[in-house]
């Protein structure tokens, strides 16, 4: 382009005063029509798809959101065509800091952990989520309402509309639908969602706890659940119920904090065996000489096991912290069937159910669902919602679930932002049109559509296909299994979390090292794990640990940018080793 336009110049000024006029016309003609046809072939020449190279999302301080650029080895291109003066990359080992990130989703809340400042034109393989302005998401919200049809507001909850006059309850039934259940309740968020669902079946009102006599309302759960670990016991401290730990020998020394700290490296998720050695335990509590009160005591105020009245066994699926395991499905079926002959609730966390049914190879929600009681579901974890959550279950429950989000505060007096962010979510992520629709004759006489929706998974199978294949493909490269140990090492979702043997401050020198060579950023929040913990899984050689998601982002990135970031990483490491 340049050698075109230093001819055309060169003619200009060769020429004769008398016909400047005429040239100088001719040259701003010729440049218009020049600078029109290379704004398009510079932006193909940077965005033409290729199969060696992909867009990937990456952080830029201008515009504080996701945008999407090629590869580090030719981003420079990109840039430069499109002039962007703050986002040139000048060189790899001299890229400029951006300013602070906000934190993603489903980051660590602890302090211990590190997250490292994002650079320009850095391909980002943690970070699994868009990255999107204040303003672009109300914008979205806005769009939104309008393909949804949302045409006027909920209040408090519309608990006395029905879903032909209310969106909301539209929203609900549609969930309800879609997973089988006879109702559902919006929550804003899944902390309240949980109390409610345990309350409601522990049943700890006034009459029913004189029924209970001595007895402590309780629940069983596994050692990592997310209402011991990351809720400030709002169970006991508000609810007034304790928590059964299961699969933990000598249950008096579970430390919640030791696990959030070190890491649950090879624990396995809940087990039929389990939930079964608990009810033992319960029938031979007449018993005299049975030892259940001494290998099971409640937490957090150890009370012995035939002191309690347990009323719900709480499964998280899939289980978050312990890098998306699942409990095989035969066995969520077999407890399902022990609670029902003990009397006791089945409940499930599916704080990322959609991700769990595609493990499980379920092709609808219902197959996922039909074993619980009741459900409940998140909104922004794996659907980019702003925030929300549906608890599911049969009439009566959600009846009564509905006065106590009242109770707690819950039913604001309009949901709409968080509830139209997480419907949209849903159908944007989880839905698929079918062709027939729903025809219905109004009293006017006027003809209506509705169209039909079936649940889709193939958002959540790309997402955990690109971690397994990820993962088969670093299996391969020696030096990279000796320098990260990951669990579990087949993924059974999308969720992986890897372990380390080098400090915490070693790992940020490394990151920094193989980004400033490679362009690429294998982590951006690491945390620590302490040598003080007293339990919590075999992880006295690890010194810093990390979690790996899959999701809308990062999904998007070439696996070989993952094995190259991947095998620089364990190259540097092996370097540093040799050097100690």
């Amino acid at each position: 382009m340049s050698i075109i336009y230093g001819a055309v110049l060169n003619n200009f000024y060769s020429g004769k005063s008398h016909q400047g006029g005429q040239r100088i016309f001719a040259l701003r003609l010729l440049l218009s029509i020049l600078f029109i046809l290379a704004a398009p072939v510079k932006g193909w020449l940077a965005l033409a798809p290729s199969r060696n190279r992909a867009i990937v999302p990456v952080w830029t301080p201008t515009s504080r959101s996701a945008d999407f650029i090629l590869p580090s080895s030719i981003s420079h291109i990109y840039y430069s065509s499109l002039g962007c003066q703050n986002s040139k990359m000048k060189s790899k080992s001299s890229a400029n800091e951006a300013g602070p990130m906000p934190s993603a989703p489903n980051s660590y809340s602890s302090a211990s952990n590190n997250k490292l400042k994002p650079r320009e034109g850095v391909i980002d393989l943690q970070t699994h989520t868009h990255r999107k302005s204040p303003a672009d998401v109300l914008s979205h919200l806005s769009n939104a309402c309008q393909e949804l049809g949302i045409e006027s507001y909920d209040y408090y909850g519309d608990f006395q509309a029905d879903s032909a006059s209310s969106y909301l309850r539209k929203f609900e039934s549609e969930l309800a639908h879609h997973f089988g259940k006879e109702d559902a309740v919006f929550c804003v968020s899944g902390g309240m969602a949980q109390s409610i669902a345990l309350m409601i079946h522990s049943e700890t009102n006034k009459t029913n706890i004189e029924k209970l006599g001595d007895y402590c309302p309780s629940f069983a759960c596994h050692p990592t659940s997310h209402v011991t670990l990351h809720e400030n016991n709002a169970y006991s401290e508000l609810l007034k119920m304790e928590a059964m730990i299961l699969g933990l020998e000598g249950s008096e020394n579970y430390d919640p904090e030791s696990l959030k700290v070190k890491g649950c490296f090879g624990m396995e998720p809940l087990r039929l065996s389990q939930v079964q050695k608990m009810f033992h335990a319960y029938d031979e509590r007449e018993n005299p000489d049975s030892s259940s009160e001494k290998f099971m005591l409640s937490y957090p105020n150890k009370v012995p096991l035939g002191k309690t009245h347990v009323s719900t066994i709480m499964l998280e699926l899939p289980h978050r912290e312990i890098g998306g395991k699942l409990t095989p499905w035969e066995e969520v079926e077999g407890i399902s069937c022990l609670c029902q002959d003990r009397g006791v609730r089945f409940h499930c966390d599916g704080a990322r159910i959609f991700e769990a049914s595609v493990g499980y190879g379920h092709e609808t929600l219902q197959q996922t669902a039909r074993p619980f009681d009741t459900i409940y579901i998140s909104f922004y974890k794996g659907l980019g919602a702003l925030s929300g959550a549906m608890l599911l279950g049969d009439t009566e429950f959600c009846t009564k679930a509905r006065v106590w989000m009242r109770r707690m505060g819950g039913n604001l007096y309009t949901l709409l932002p968080y509830a139209v962010s997480s419907w949209n979510g849903f159908r944007k992520n989880c839905l698929s049109p079918v062709t027939d629709c729903d025809i219905s004759v109004g009293d006017d006489g006027n003809i209506s559509y509705e169209r039909k929706w079936k649940f889709d998974r193939k958002n959540f199978e790309r997402r955990r296909q690109k971690l397994c294949n990820i993962m088969k493909m670093l299996k391969r490269d020696g030096n990279i299994g000796s320098s990260v140990s990951f669990d579990p090492v087949t993924p059974q979702t999308n969720i992986v979390h890897g372990y380390l043997q080098i400090s915490l401050e070693q790992c940020m020198e490394v990151i920094d090292k193989v980004e400033t060579k490679t362009g690429i950023r294998i982590l951006n929040r690491v945390r620590s794990c302490s040598d003080e913990s007293k339990n919590g899984g075999n992880c006295s050689a690890f010194q810093c640990r990390f979690e790996w998601t899959v999701g809308e982002a990062n999904v998007l990135i070439d696996d070989a940018q993952y094995f190259l970031g991947w095998q620089e990483f364990s190259k540097v490491i092996a370097q540093m080793k040799g050097n100690e």
